[in-house]
């Protein structure tokens, strides 16, 4: 479920530089994109935006967000249930749904793609099912991993099993009460059985490069008619799709990565659908006319450069981007102290454009209990540093009775990614030293590559750092997995236990204690998210930055579903021409 850094679509494709393609679309509605890099579809592979993208169009899985929700919806099955001890879910397949290459999709298909999900060399997501809080039902044996013996999966004890053609049961370890968002997540889709032969048992019908790369097999409602790697990706829309017919016939969609060249095919009017560069984005130009229920809005932007106005629309990404603390480096005055001197309002307005919302929570609002407007109550009512404000008297005043002040001042360093929107970094890092130079702070800032990053926090190297989370489906618990103290854990509460961490540590085992979908579980694991979320602000691990929104521009010539979320696929199935 992921979503691009940039797309931009239009019913004809185009080169890089924005010129149009005069080439002959014989009548069909031919819907262009331009992706990030694509180069691996098969859903075990950890994809990045572009090939993602493709994916979405290409495979489906046993239920999916509907469009303005976020309960997931039935899919490929037409009925299911559960067992009394929550852990046995039995599927019943719809019986009308094809892979692209013809065959029938069975229980057994599940069964064989799983099966690649757990124990596949070319699997990067077994995570998904093997550990966490969803996790299916599995043995273990020995195995000798650097010298040292391990407890690894057993190929083959999966506990999915095909019942017969259309009837498919799966056993968990444990309940867990949002299990069905996890049999909608992408690496979860079904394949042909037996269509590579990379577990054992199967030699495979194609060589694995064709299936990841050229030719990948799901039952989604488009198919691949081409790949140029690194150029396009041309899909067609199926005849025999089980769902609703696609609105476009064809997507080209298009690598394209350089900034301006997106910019230029928007402005040429070459595309239909565009998402403006940072660099060339104007908040003052929006007009938002429409709030939905899950915080899309709706309007206008414009003008734009050719005279015209577009449609535009944001939404949440249910991602929340943060400063970390390492707490046995730095004191916890000094992490209160930067907490109040800030303004979360000034990281979303002088760095993001405007285009967010200033964090005071672990978890995006999305997902927040109850929901946009509890978060904004609970912060607004007890954000202990300043909601929508700097408090720098009260920073001072902290500094002062640790022992701080004009002749004793601290010393820190900020490292910030150098490869993920560095210059809105920049400018939010140098608010961050302007304001902890007033409160007897000196702010040294380093940058480095996101992977070096996560390498020196895990080591105990960094004091303060640039990350952030996105969740894989819509619950606090998925986002709160972070804020839990434990080793390994990025750092946060590493070596520094307290009072406030015991009572995350308290409240993150009322969670795992409650795993079921009754509404008294759902109410226990609501209180304990949010005393996990006072609990972190008690101890100031984080300095909140921002939660992202995703944003999306369109011309009148076309009719853009509404984007609902970061948890639902970026698809253009629903794309209608004028």
């Amino acid at each position: 479920m992921g979503t691009a850094e940039t797309t931009t679509a239009g019913t004809t494709a185009d080169a890089d530089n924005g010129s149009a393609d005069n080439g002959d679309t014989s009548g069909t509605n031919a819907l262009s994109l331009s992706i990030p890099e694509a180069s691996n579809f098969d859903p075990v592979q950890i994809k990045g935006d572009g090939s993602q993208i493709v994916s979405d169009h290409v495979f489906s899985e046993l239920f999916t967000l509907p469009q303005g929700g976020l309960d997931p919806a039935a899919q490929l099955v037409t009925d299911y249930t559960v067992s009394e001890d929550g852990r046995t879910y039995t599927f019943t397949l719809r019986d009308d749904v094809t892979f692209h290459n013809g065959d029938q999709l069975t229980a057994q298909d599940f069964v064989y793609s799983w099966e690649r999900l757990a124990a596949s060399e070319n699997s990067k997501e077994g995570e998904t099912i093997l550990e966490g809080g969803f996790q299916i039902a599995y043995d273990t044996m020995t195995e000798t991993v650097d010298g040292e013996e391990q407890e690894v999966y057993e190929p083959g004890s999966l506990a999915v099993e095909a019942v017969d053609d259309q009837t498919l049961e799966v056993t968990l370890n444990a309940p867990f009460f949002d299990a069905l968002f996890w049999f909608a997540y992408g690496s979860l889709s079904p394949v042909p059985e037996g269509i590579v032969g990379d577990i054992e048992g199967y030699d495979g019908e194609m060589e694995y490069s064709e299936f990841s790369s050229q030719n990948p097999v799901g039952t989604g409602p488009y198919e691949i008619d081409s790949v140029s790697t690194g150029t396009e990706v041309v899909l067609s829309a199926r005849e025999d799709y089980h769902g609703e017919a696609p609105g476009p016939d064809e997507i080209q969609m298009q690598v394209v990565t350089n900034t301006e060249a997106i910019y230029r095919r928007a402005m040429n009017e070459n595309v239909d659908v565009f998402r403006l560069p940072n660099s060339q984005f104007d908040p003052s130009k929006v007009s938002i006319e429409e709030t939905r229920s899950l915080s899309q809005k709706v309007g206008t932007y414009g003008l734009l450069e050719n005279g015209r106005t577009a449609n535009y629309s944001t939404w949440d990404e249910a991602y929340t981007a943060y400063f970390i603390f390492d707490c046995s480096r730095v004191e916890k005055p000094i992490r209160q102290a930067l907490n109040y001197a800030v303004n979360q309002e000034n990281f979303v307005e002088q760095g993001f454009r405007g285009v967010g919302e200033p964090a005071y929570h672990q978890a995006p609002p999305t997902v927040y209990p109850g929901g946009k407007e509890a978060y904004d109550q609970h912060a607004q009512e007890g954000f202990p540093y300043g909601y929508r404000e700097a408090q720098l008297d009260q920073a001072r005043t902290t500094m002062e009775e640790a022992g701080y002040g004009e002749d004793n001042r601290a010393s820190i360093t900020l490292t910030l990614y150098n490869d993920r929107n560095p210059d809105a970094y920049s400018r939010i890092a140098d608010l961050i030293r302007g304001k902890a130079q007033s409160v007897y702070i000196d702010l040294q800032i380093e940058r480095a590559p996101f992977n070096t990053i996560i390498d020196g926090a895990v080591n105990g190297n960094l004091d303060m750092y640039t990350l952030g989370n996105g969740l894989e489906y819509p619950s606090a618990q998925d986002m709160l997995k972070f804020g839990r103290p434990y080793e390994g854990n990025l750092v946060r509460w590493r070596e520094d236990p307290s009072d406030a961490s015991q009572r995350a540590a308290n409240a993150w085992e009322t969670i795992q204690n409650n795993p079921d979908p009754t509404e008294e579980a759902r109410q226990a694991r609501a209180d304990a998210f949010i005393q996990m979320e006072e609990a972190i602000w008690e101890d100031a691990i984080y300095l909140t930055n921002y939660h992202p929104r995703g944003r999306q521009s369109w011309y009148d010539e076309v009719d853009v579903p509404i984007q609902t979320s970061g948890f639902h696929d970026r698809l253009f199935d629903g794309v209608t021409f004028s």
